[in-house]
């Protein structure tokens, strides 16, 4: 039994020490993977820049390994087999590029490259696709920005072709600055790439962005149309020209004399109960659905219908204005005569807290005690004049 317990004992020492070294061996293999080396950029076309790098001498090309690479701009990690990569993206902010080798389970220790922000030629742009073939973008001048800026843009028709460069036909100015420009096309790709450039101090500077049309939908603002039908009213409107119907929802609001309604619907018509008494306001929005992209209009003029009874204005107005008339006139009354109508009743409760009062000692509070007023008699005294008794006469 010694004999067995010993060897069990031996043999989890042996799978110990065989998974400890397993251990010690994957690590160092791990720390031991070199990093890549010469890790450079250069722009490859006006929008997109190509990263490249090498591994070190040393490093076995024939293991079978691959790339992860992470960029500032893009929250997914990609994977490359060769050592170069393309990346379009916008330049705002400057850019942050990481590549780490990894051949099986091992991985080295990413390295970075860093592009600095680029001097800034605009401020704030941004683009507003409103129409199945018409985007449009503005920007802010800042204030070193050159008279000689220009706009230019392009869409991949793949994901590593890009269609060809074309610039801006219409610009939009203001003070005569470049400040916007209407732009012709088919925007249905799923991103578009832009730069600005111009000379500054003799130097070409140019600004990329990136901007995806889908998620900056603003067409123009629907216009109601308000029909009556019998007892009802039909509203309708066109679906903006942009996507298809179905990634459309529309925002109701209208009023009905005095009271505010609201509806939410995909079809671009909506019937509601006509009151002949009432005056109708609509006014109507429409949404991009969030599976097909973002944006939305803005809030449509207000479109008019009917008459207003005058006697239902009147008596909405005379009504709670006559209310609240009487309740100023009933609260100053009742505070003039509120002493007559709630005379003060003299309070004996001292005299009766004395009387039940267990302490002993003698108290004389008659504050509260009611005492009459004297009142003043009036009294007349009159003097009499006393008689005078006869004299009496001695006899003689």
């Amino acid at each position: 039994m010694r004999a067995d317990a010993v060897d069990a004992m031996y043999n989890c020492w042996k799978v110990f020490v065989f998974h400890f070294l397993v251990l010690i061996v994957a690590t160092q293999t791990e720390a031991e993977l070199p990093s890549p080396i010469r890790l450079t950029s250069t722009w490859k076309n006006e929008f997109c820049l190509e990263f490249s790098w090498r591994l070190p001498e040393s490093f076995d090309e024939n293991l079978d390994c691959k790339y992860k690479i992470k960029t500032s701009q893009v929250s997914i990690t990609r994977s490359s087999k060769t050592t170069l990569f393309q990346e379009c993206d916008s330049l705002e902010g400057g850019l942050n590029f990481s590549v780490q080798t990894e051949c099986n389970n091992s991985k080295s220790q990413p390295v970075v490259h860093t592009i600095a922000a680029p001097r800034e030629l605009v401020k704030d742009f941004h683009c507003f696709y409103y129409s199945s073939n018409a985007l449009n973008c503005s920007w802010l001048p800042t204030n070193q920005s050159p008279e000689d800026i220009n706009l230019y843009y392009a869409y991949p028709e793949s994901e590593i072709h890009l269609s060809n460069t074309s610039e801006c036909r219409s610009y939009l100015r203001n003070a005569g600055r470049k400040t916007g420009c209407l732009i012709r096309g088919d925007f249905s790709k799923l991103k578009v790439y832009f730069q600005v450039n111009g000379t500054v101090n003799g130097s070409s500077l140019r600004n990329t962005f990136k901007v995806i049309p889908k998620d900056n939908v603003k067409p123009p603002a629907p216009k109601v149309k308000i029909t009556e039908k019998e007892n009802n009213l039909n509203l309708s409107w066109n679906h903006p020209n942009i996507s298809h119907p179905h990634c459309w929802d529309y925002m109701l609001n209208y009023s009905r004399c005095q009271e505010s309604l609201s509806k939410t619907t995909k079809s671009n018509s909506e019937t509601i109960p006509y009151d002949p008494r009432c005056k109708y306001r609509v006014r109507i929005k429409a949404v991009y659905t969030s599976y097909c992209g973002k944006g939305e209009s803005d809030w449509s003029g207000v479109e008019i219908y009917g008459e207003e009874d005058w006697l239902i204005t009147v008596i909405s107005i005379v009504i709670p204005a006559s209310l609240f008339l009487f309740v100023i006139l009933f609260l100053c009354c009742f505070m003039k005569h509120k002493e007559k109508l709630f005379p003060k009743i003299p309070q004996p409760s001292m005299i009766y807290k004395d009387t039940l009062n267990s302490n002993k000692e003698e108290k004389t509070f008659i504050g509260d005690l009611y005492v009459p007023v004297e009142e003043d008699v009036e009294c007349k005294f009159s003097l009499e004049n006393e008689p005078q008794l006869p004299m009496m006469q001695p006899d003689c």
